[in-house]
């Protein structure tokens, strides 16, 4: 072996060593952290109705609501795993352990997408960025599917980038699968998935021919399809409809009535929408009262409600639409906080924010090789603009800023170093 050849492999080796310590140091913070809140403080402050998803599956008695009536509001594939990690007993350790290891992927992704754009220096910041992100460390470990969608979105966009550039279609079905995933864990990832499976069509790479271009984007259509067919094909079963999800009808509600902004973004929609309720008239909850069993009908009318009130109102429709997106990108948390969370949290995301527009600016010259990533914020920033979006909502979307912040680091620091002598360097005479 040739001086360069071990030299090269001791890079690789430093490499391996350094990330390792960082994903296990990830995983260690998350679980200290979220022990040390205890366990009756997770299951006081979670989306218990997940959990209540959950242990009807684990007892086999189907997707079901508290009311034990089948339910298709909501997709379900956050309640699937936790039924699957607690087999649904209420298991404080054996939840955390699970999403902790999630959210521990969610810092290989971010490393493995900062290596193929920017290089090694860029994963293991990038890798160290996400392993320290408070938000990821502390609500990635939360009764929340936020944690499991940004690491599912995060792994199908680094398969989505391996099948634009080797066109394996085992890839491509992986992908597909990925994708699928992310659909039955939120159901606003459906854009994005059909609009990568369309990318990978019309991306263009000199050495692959049309026909296999089209072939991969078949393939992972054909896999996002298979993955979220049995939910729908259930749906239809339970509702007599194809719908992911019914919860759409009342989400374009609350976002978009004359109460939307009484409470939030700085306190939780559900005030805002708890006020939107109380406001219907007597004929109104009448006629919602005679669809309490027939969710898509409900869904329907609240919908319906919400397009009305857009249609009536494009100003405000198009005031409100800037208002949600700076509640969703804005660096302070919606909802607000204890003062110290929010500056934490805030400080944190805005100094991500601040590196990561700068390294968007940096790198703007290759801006087709990141068509998806800008994709994800567009989409996003669309679907928050008709409905409604708090910052949990936009954390999935948080690794590519990393990424890209990382990539401003790695350019900057250099810089700064060379800007000031070394302590070490001589002293002119």
């Amino acid at each position: 072996m040739s001086a360069q050849e071990r030299s090269l492999a001791a890079v690789k080796r430093r490499f391996a060593l350094t990330m390792s310590v960082i994903l296990v140091f990830a995983f260690a913070i998350r679980i200290a952290v979220r022990a040390a809140s205890g366990s009756a403080f997770f299951w006081k402050n979670s989306y218990l109705f997940y959990y209540t998803l959950a242990h009807s599956l684990a007892n086999g008695d189907g997707y079901s609501a508290a009311n034990g009536h089948p339910t298709a509001f909501r997709v379900p594939f956050y309640p699937m795993f936790i039924a699957a990690a607690t087999q649904g007993r209420h298991d404080f350790w054996a939840l955390l352990i699970a999403q902790a290891l999630v959210s521990t992927g969610t810092v290989a992704c971010a490393a493995a997408l900062a290596w193929r754009f920017f290089g090694r220096g860029a994963a293991l910041t990038a890798a160290a960025l996400a392993a320290l992100y408070p938000y990821y460390v502390w609500h990635d470990t939360s009764l929340q599917e936020t944690g499991l969608l940004t690491f599912l979105t995060a792994f199908a966009t680094v398969l989505l980038f391996a099948t634009q550039q080797s066109r394996s279609l085992t890839l491509a079905a992986s992908t597909g699968f990925v994708l699928g995933l992310a659909i039955l864990t939120r159901s606003i990832v459906l854009p994005f998935a059909v609009f990568a499976a369309a990318w990978l069509i019309v991306t263009e790479q000199s050495r692959h021919a049309l026909g296999t271009r089209i072939a991969t984007a078949l393939i992972c259509g054909a896999a996002i399809v298979a993955t979220v067919s049995p939910w729908l094909i259930r749906n239809h079963g339970v509702t007599g409809h194809w719908t992911l999800s019914t919860e759409f009808g009342a989400a374009v509600y609350f976002g978009n009535n004359p109460h939307t902004f009484d409470f939030y973004p700085r306190q939780t929609i559900d005030l805002s929408a708890a006020a939107a309720r109380a406001a219907l008239t007597a004929d109104d909850r009448s006629t919602i009262g005679a669809f309490r069993n027939d969710e898509v009908a409900r869904g329907a009318w609240f919908q319906r409600r919400g397009m009305d009130y857009i249609m009536a109102n494009p100003g405000r429709f198009l005031i409100g639409a800037i208002r949600k997106n700076l509640a969703a990108f804005g660096v302070l948390p919606s909802p607000r906080h204890d003062w110290k969370t929010d500056l934490i949290q805030g400080g944190a995301y805005g100094i991500i924010l601040a590196l990561a527009l700068v390294g968007l600016w940096q790198t703007r010259s290759r801006w087709r090789e990141f068509v998806p990533v800008y994709a994800n914020f567009i989409l996003f920033a669309g679907i928050t603009s008709v409905l409604w979006a708090h910052s949990s909502h936009r954390a999935f979307l948080d690794v590519y800023l990393i990424v890209f912040a990382a990539s401003a680091l790695v350019a900057i620091v250099p810089k700064i170093r060379a800007a000031f002598p070394s302590a070490r360097a001589p002293h002119p005479a």
